[in-house]
């Protein structure tokens, strides 16, 4: 049964949600590696499963959570569809000698080996010259993903991305959003994989949903001006109504790869933010950009993106991230302290070790809970007006990245 995707905001109540707990591929990455596959560090894998199951194991209790491994198993059981998804592997890494091997692997597998690697069997001199390691290479960004996939009202998107160390995970994507009965919605709004090349990119890190009209995207190192342009105008052709879109210039660095890294809301009324880019002297070019079917675009620069967004009647007050010393925001910042998840409105889920955010969620009404309190099912997360959830992440955190990039939400109330 094709069940409802629903996508209208960053706030509303969560119902459905996809996550990947982390597994052997994080291992596989090898010191020298790490800068290539676009890691801080190298992270230990039995510690960060830990951390993780603190973030699933909550989700759990708020809503109906799925692990992309499973779903994607499920896309494959039958035989047809593995030899499709094996040649759409084998096509990728130019590894069609294990095509007749991927087909022939259960449906479990097959899933794995997409997902955790698959080493080479050489059957090219190049190859063994170049010491090639693996037909299919591992996937240690997949617990990131939001990364490569996105759903924004009833439609998904699969993540045109920036790397093309990533692009497979876009690749599984978009496989289980055109495959799965759970996830097919209404179909898709944009084929990232397909227009992903040299000056278009596009990353779910960058792609937040404002309301139902309104979207803010980042102009990053991972989304780019054109894949927004093509975003904007999609939306308009494909429901037919005139929408907003914001794009937001972000500084090119390590900290600041995606729009949710400097900002995420967090109730009807506010969102937690990286001061020296949302409101500083960091700040870049705010683009209103307001498209309807048949009209031309409409482009204008506004000071800022609160004052764009408080202009359409979104009027969010900003709590910052590490508190008011420049120091702390600085640090929790780059340990992703902007990098919250809501599961209802005024209800988020971060990492605990950002102990100056935490601290400004409170101020601004937020009652603290650990993660690990919380899994019992003694206290109710949905009785508190306010709520933040935190839970281990450091070394999750080495990964770069937080709550929101380990969640792909798929269902939420309006």
């Amino acid at each position: 049964m094709n069940r409802r995707l629903n996508v209208r905001s960053e706030t509303g109540r969560l119902k459905r949600v996809i996550v990947h707990t982390p597994g052997p591929e994080v291992e596989a990455m090898r010191p020298s590696r790490a800068e290539e596959d676009l890691y801080n560090d190298i992270i230990p894998m039995d510690i960060v499963q830990g951390e993780h199951a603190q973030l699933k194991g909550f989700l759990s209790r708020v809503a109906e959570v799925y692990e992309l491994k499973d779903i994607l198993a499920d896309c494959l059981k039958a035989p047809d569809e593995r030899c499709s998804f094996a040649e759409l592997l084998c096509k990728r890494y130019d590894s069609e000698h294990r095509r007749e091997e991927l087909c022939s692997l259960s449906a479990m597998e097959l899933a794995r080996a997409a997902i955790q690697g698959l080493p080479a069997r050489h059957v090219r001199v190049e190859d063994f010259l170049k010491s090639r390691e693996y037909d299919l290479p591992p996937l240690p960004n997949m617990y990131f993903m939001r990364d490569a996939a996105m759903v924004y009202r009833d439609k998904s998107i699969a993540s045109a991305m920036r790397f093309k160390v990533r692009g497979p995970e876009a690749l599984i994507h978009r496989f289980i959003f055109e495959r799965h009965e759970g996830f097919k919605g209404a179909g898709r709004l944009l084929d990232g994989p397909a227009l992903a090349q040299e000056g278009f990119a596009l990353e779910g890190g960058d792609f937040q949903a404002l309301a139902s009209n309104i979207v803010a995207i980042g102009v990053s190192e991972r989304t780019s001006p054109a894949a927004i342009d093509h975003v904007a105008r999609s939306l308009a052709d494909s429901y037919g109504e005139p929408f907003t879109v914001f794009a937001v210039e972000l500084p090119i660095a390590r900290a600041t790869i995606h729009l949710d890294m400097v900002f995420t809301v967090i109730d009807r009324d506010a969102c937690l933010v990286f001061e020296p880019v949302i409101l500083g002297k960091l700040r870049g070019k705010v683009a209103r950009i307001d498209v309807a079917p048949g009209k031309d675009t409409l482009i204008r620069e506004v000071p800022s993106l609160l004052e764009g967004l408080k202009a359409t009647g979104l009027d969010l007050k900003p709590i910052l991230t590490g508190g008011a010393d420049p120091v702390r925001q600085e640090r929790e910042q780059w340990l992703s302290g902007a990098n919250s998840f809501s599961f209802a409105p005024g209800k988020i889920i971060v990492y605990s070790c950002n102990n100056r955010t935490v601290d400004a969620l409170g101020a601004a009404g937020f009652e603290f809970k650990q993660a690990a309190d919380l899994l019992s099912g003694a206290i109710d997360p949905f009785s508190y007006k306010r709520l933040v959830v935190g839970f281990d992440g450091v070394e999750l955190a080495r990964g770069g990245g937080g709550a929101r990039c380990m969640t792909c939400p798929v269902e939420r109330e309006d």
